[in-house]
């Protein structure tokens, strides 16, 4: 007898039906072997929190189909429940901890905050006698703060150009003045600040006198350069330099309300009967090319070189020129 045509095609069905039923079947029994030993992980993990002292675990609620939330209490210096779950391996994720702090009683670290109390008695009877001289010193603080601050005020009031680039400030029991001034600003300040502090002593030690530094070393730079050096094709190599040079003292000076200096060109020559070309060049070019005004030269000075043991001429046969910047006195 054969088969029917409806027998041979229930077959594949039954093989589908069998093989999706089993499918299923493993599914739930892995999913049954996972909540298991999660649930292992859970008991495990909760035994550890309540047997720990300083954590008390009150309740246990629902917080998804894979997460808890768990409410208690916990000591401050108990460890962090966070840690026993992540040793039975439940992560994050798994875990919502709502704990409110609180001094937990008979457990060791009742004796601990004990101890640390005395220790904070001692430590507060020891620290008793610097917190008087703390806050005496403190205020002493306080009221030279304050002091300084009036004193600056009134500096600004008094002095609104000069503290542009002055500060004056309260150290080692006096007042220092730091900053930058030109004459004659300089020595009115220094002459006049002093009436102007409601107490102490002032010490100008870190005012720089613009007008001093400058022209020093503005001289210093002019008076030690040779003017008649030259480049490769013979022309003067330094005498550009020595006139902006000279330009930057003579706007300090006017700056400073004082009189452009004299000048002297200085000679420096083997023979002092040598005439040379190069001195008449050198000339014009410092008072014609250079505008500089003949009439603030005094006479051209010749100066024999001084010789050396052997009884020749440092210079040789060469010839140096300077431009020196002449004092009051000179």
């Amino acid at each position: 007898m054969k088969p029917s045509r409806d027998q041979g095609q229930e077959a594949p069905r039954s093989m589908l039906y069998i093989g999706a039923s089993a499918t299923l079947a493993a599914v739930i029994l892995v999913f049954t072997l996972f909540l298991l030993i999660r649930g292992f992980q859970w008991r495990a993990a909760l035994a550890d929190l309540r047997a720990e002292p300083g954590i008390e675990i009150l309740s246990i609620e629902r917080s998804g189909f894979f997460k808890k939330r768990l409410l208690g209490l916990k000591d401050p210096l108990a460890p962090s429940p966070e840690t026993f779950l992540r040793k039975h391996n439940i992560g994050p994720r798994s875990f919502e901890l709502i704990l409110t702090e609180y001094h937990s009683l008979n457990t060791p670290y009742e004796i601990q905050r004990k101890e640390s109390d005395e220790a904070s008695v001692e430590k507060l009877k020891e620290s008793l006698i610097e917190a008087v001289a703390a806050y005496t010193e403190k205020m002493q603080k306080q009221r030279e703060e304050d002091l300084e601050k009036i004193t600056q005020m009134l500096f600004d009031t008094k002095f609104p150009e000069e503290m542009k680039s002055v500060d004056i400030e309260w150290r080692d029991g006096r007042w220092m003045v730091a900053g930058e001034l030109f004459e004659p600003v300089h020595s009115g300040f220094v002459e006049a600040a002093p009436a102007a502090l409601l107490e102490g002593e002032i010490d100008f030690s870190e005012l720089t006198n613009l007008t001093e530094t400058r022209t020093a070393s503005l001289g210093e730079q002019i008076s030690t350069t040779n003017l008649l050096t030259t480049d490769l094709d013979g022309e003067f190599t330094h005498v550009d330099q020595v006139i902006r040079l000279l330009a930057d003292y003579d706007e300090v000076c006017e700056i400073s309300r004082i009189p452009a200096p004299r000048l002297r060109l200085e000679i420096v020559s083997p023979d002092e009967r040598q005439e040379d070309l190069r001195i008449a060049s050198l000339w014009k070019e410092l008072t014609v090319d250079g505008e500089i005004d003949p009439k603030r030269f005094e006479e051209t000075l010749m100066i024999l070189p001084e010789s050396s043991e052997e009884g020749t001429p440092e210079t040789d046969r060469d010839l140096l020129a300077f431009l020196k910047i002449l004092s009051e006195d000179e």
